[in-house]
């Protein structure tokens, strides 16, 4: 006989079997001892969490020859042709292959035909969200009315995807992701029928990376078990699978957390230079940065909301008293920041090193390299590998020449992280600060001096509204829906150019931080009329929308 994959060999061939689905088998069997089997079910859920198996259960359970049953023998011709899938009251169909008007024609007209020897017809509809519009219209009315023989059992992991119409006429339920426990004690016991010896963090490890899906972690552990001949350990997993060491993740965060921005590139040089894919690495921080906010807020439970081993979570517990929880949060939206820029560069280097800078920024007194920006502009870093066109705008240094491809999609978030780390670099100047009123007095005199030079800076920036000022840094305000303003004055050098013309007219340095609000400019507040000013100070409300 050909070999067969632990995920078809363990296959559950009974209710007790499926895994971590108790509330849907505990229904199913209700349903089956009461004779009160509905005409058609939809499964909805991830992949490999028992779907397509429990519509097999429940086929047997209904066609054993010992049923309707709740506890089909698995030995009886039906049971055997249905575990085999070659059943011919069983019918499984793809439905991504067998998905248009035509398929489901021919489907309604088999429908008709009594079972072959089996109490029921039951027809099994995988990944069914793929059926044309034209192809579920087809099926409503049988669907609706299906012949007293035939049960309908969708499967699919997109049930957004699938019609009200269709929606309305089955029983759903929905399968959840196997708990990382469960999927331990299922490993286990597989190992212990395979013999084959694993470590208990090996296992730990491959729980993880199956996301809870039971037959993606079975997959991995068959796959391992001839990588190891019979023998797997973490070192195996992590060779074979790609995965980042948890080990590598305490020491490089460390770095993070002491400053040591030599140590944490250097580890990312050698991570990648070991042919490992930034990418993953990326998603590795996330998770332990994820653990990091768990173990800063959790004060109990840690054992049950951190899965990683116990020296791990004690390496975590360590940490969370190095770094504050601003900083956590900053460090993850700059991770995902960095998965979004991975469809903008070609090179996963450069933004993983971008990401790397940008959380020595935040490991930093906030305010020395922190630019107070709104939450759509948080500073990104900047990158020993970027460098200057002749048009000023950031392009990737290739260490010879400059390359022609322009980064300028990186959007204005990596400029004006550049601007705070030369700020940061230049020597500290004692200058004094100053005041809000004193900026207000002066700010239609530098939107005039501005226009004399750049009337469309001018206009744009005359939208906005002289917000307040923190630590000799201006912030202006302009309404949501003048996004593209603000956009445009953010460019670097057009901020530059106002803050430029800023200093001309006050004599002292001054930032400039663009934000937006949903509060009115004073220009707008000073056009508002007299009665509907009086009415939202006596309520202290404010205006959320206004029609111009």
């Amino acid at each position: 006989m050909s070999y067969l994959v632990f995920a078809r060999k363990y296959r559950p061939q009974n209710f007790d079997e499926i895994i971590g689905q108790e509330s849907v088998t505990k229904s199913l069997k209700n349903a089956v001892s009461s004779g009160k089997v509905a005409h058609a079910y939809i499964f909805s859920g991830p992949r490999g969490v028992g779907k397509t198996s429990c519509a097999r259960v429940l086929a047997k359970a209904l066609n054993c020859q010992k049923g309707p049953t709740l506890e089909p023998c698995g030995k009886c011709p039906v049971c055997i042709e249905i575990s085999e899938g070659r059943s011919m009251d069983v019918i499984e169909i793809d439905g991504a292959s067998n998905r248009g008007i035509e398929d489901i024609r021919s489907l309604r007209e088999n429908v008709k035909f009594a079972s072959s020897y089996g109490k029921s017809k039951v027809y099994i509809i995988d990944e069914v969200h793929q059926i044309t519009p034209d192809g579920f219209n087809a099926l409503l009315k049988t669907l609706e009315e299906p012949p007293a023989h035939v049960v309908f059992v969708f499967a699919t992991t997109a049930i957004h995807k699938v019609p009200p119409t269709i929606l309305s006429r089955c029983q759903k339920f929905e399968f959840k992701p196997i708990t990382i426990p469960k999927i331990i004690e299922t490993l286990e016991q597989l190992a212990k029928r395979e013999n084959i010896k694993i470590d208990d963090n090996a296992l730990l490890a491959i729980a993880r990376a199956s996301d809870g899906s039971l037959r993606d972690a079975e997959s991995l552990l068959d796959q391992l078990g001839s990588f190891g001949q019979g023998k797997i350990s973490l070192s195996d997993i992590s060779s074979l699978l790609g995965i980042v060491e948890d080990e590598l993740l305490v020491s490089l965060i460390s770095r993070i957390i002491k400053k040591d921005a030599d140590g944490a590139l250097e580890m990312v040089d050698n991570f990648i230079n070991q042919g490992k894919d930034a990418a993953v690495l990326i998603i590795s921080l996330i998770e332990y940065f994820r653990n990091l906010m768990v173990a800063k807020v959790a004060k109990t439970q840690l054992d049950k909301l951190l899965n990683v081993p116990s020296n791990i979570k004690e390496e975590i517990v360590k940490q969370t008293q190095g770094i504050p929880l601003a900083d956590i949060l900053h460090n993850i939206n700059t991770l995902v920041d960095a998965q979004e820029m991975f469809r903008r560069i070609d090179s996963p280097r450069i933004v993983l090193e971008i990401a790397i800078v940008n959380m020595f920024g935040a490991a930093r007194d906030s305010q020395a390299f922190e630019e107070p920006l709104g939450k759509d502009n948080s500073p990104i870093g900047s990158s020993p590998l970027l460098k200057k066109d002749s048009e000023g705008r950031a392009v990737k240094n290739t260490g010879g020449y400059v390359s022609s491809a322009s980064l300028d999609s990186l959007s204005v978030k990596v400029e004006t992280g550049i601007r705070a780390a030369k700020e940061l670099d230049a020597p500290c100047q004692k200058q004094e600060t100053v005041a809000f009123e004193r900026i207000r007095g002066v700010w239609q005199s530098v939107i005039d001096k501005i226009s004399k030079t750049k009337m469309s800076i001018a206009t744009y920036l005359n939208e906005g509204s002289p917000l307040k000022a923190e630590n000799n840094i201006l912030f202006i305000s302009f309404p949501r829906k003048l996004k593209f303003h603000k956009d445009v004055l953010e460019k670097r050098e057009n901020s530059e150019f106002i803050e430029q013309n800023l200093k001309d007219v006050l004599g002292s340095r001054v930032r400039i931080s663009f934000i937006l609000s949903d509060e009115l400019s004073d220009r707008q507040e000073a056009d508002m009329e007299p009665g509907i000013k009086s009415t939202i100070a006596a309520f202290k409300g404010k205006i959320i929308n206004r029609a111009d």
